[in-house]
């Protein structure tokens, strides 16, 4: 059930359009096609909506979302209503257009996410293929001088966990002040699965890199966190006191606080899921009381409460539960809690032996 007390945001997928090609992105199935754009006069239902379900937030997406031809328009609207705040996650690409940075400004943006693809010109070209990075720093730098409120964030991988804080230190200098990370999370259905998929996806080893470079993170800002993604006991107690106030809290499927829309206006658990179309605005609900009815039918609590499990009976005792709730969703795609816990034991008493006979 999804309380008009707790919903704090809606997120809009405004296009899947985009002008990268990211090899870890998460909506890579969507096609990037232009033509998927949701209609502005549904948009600005959608922006109402919000308003009367007395939504905080409203989130853009993509694709893109910088790519959508009306977007300064549907900020002002929201600006007019003066309820909703309006923030962004984009590439930044297109915002080392200084015209282009303050017209969203001054149609009302109120925040932006920038997502950092490498630390230089190869990084890029392999992430993306396209060479973005000198058009991202003037984007940062244009938006470190307006004031505007954005965080870079960055999905790290097994190609750039050991050299990120390269290009946390360029968007440093160039006038980012804070970070977000997230660990890569698959949303493609991979044909090698649990000890296959873990022995070439490494979870582990993958958290164990980015520790052993907090210390030279920590030299460029302290002003960064882990957004939510691997379940707690990914990490290690000693990892956890590493971390701790470092990892975000859990996503909207188990805090029932958000929305989310794709193009054609249909609900999503969450912007990963694009292929699970619930109930569609406009069709289904438009006002917060027929919506109210459609989230606590037996269809839709269905679907959620299936996304909702835990991953293992365990993790109703656990300590971490509550902050934890097994993770996000989209990991036990490829791979089972109990074939996740049998490869922390092998990996780490590999590791424990390999020590033993270097000493």
């Amino acid at each position: 059930m999804v309380n008009k007390d707790k919903l704090k945001q809606c997120t809009v997928v405004l296009t899947r359009n985009c002008n990268l090609r990211c090899d870890f992105c998460y909506a890579k199935d969507a096609g990037y096609r232009g033509a998927d754009s949701i209609r502005y006069e549904d948009l600005k239902n959608i922006v109402d909506f919000c308003c009367e379900a007395n939504m905080k937030y409203i989130f853009f997406t993509g694709g893109e979302p910088l790519m959508y031809p009306r977007l300064t328009e549907i900020l002002e609207y929201i600006k007019d209503r003066k309820t909703l705040v309006s923030a962004i996650a984009s590439n930044g690409v297109l915002l080392e257009n200084i015209d282009f940075c303050k017209r969203l400004v001054d149609s009302g943006l109120g925040y932006i996410d920038i997502s950092i693809k490498g630390s230089d010109v190869v990084d890029w070209k392999r992430t993306t293929g396209f060479d973005g990075a000198t058009k991202q720093l003037k984007a940062i730098r244009n938006l470190a001088a307006m004031s505007m409120d954005f965080t870079c964030s960055m999905v790290i991988t097994q190609h750039n966990v050991m050299n990120f804080c390269n290009a946390v230190q360029n968007a440093f200098e160039n006038g980012a002040k804070q970070f977000s990370f997230t660990f890569i999370i698959d949303n493609a259905n991979s044909r090698e699965k649990n000890e296959k998929y873990l022995k070439k996806n490494n979870p582990f080893a993958l958290v164990e890199a980015f520790i052993s470079q907090m210390d030279q993170l920590n030299t460029i800002t302290d002003d960064w966190w882990i957004e939510y993604s691997f379940p707690r006991c990914i990490y290690t107690e000693e990892q956890l006191d590493l971390l701790k106030g470092r990892l975000a809290t859990p996503c909207q499927i188990h805090m029932k606080n958000a929305i989310t829309f794709n193009p054609k206006m249909e609900l999503l658990p969450c912007d990963m899921y694009i292929d699970q179309k619930m109930a569609k605005f406009g069709s289904d609900f438009s006002s917060y009381q027929e919506f109210d009815k459609v989230v606590n039918n037996l269809e839709y609590l269905k679907i959620m409460n299936k996304l909702r499990e835990w991953p293992s009976n365990s993790c109703k005792s656990c300590k971490y539960r509550d902050l934890c709730y097994g993770g996000c969703p989209v990991l036990w795609k490829n791979y089972s809690f109990e074939a996740l816990k049998k490869f922390k034991e092998s990996y780490y008493l590999k590791k424990t032996i390999l020590n033993y006979d270097i000493q």
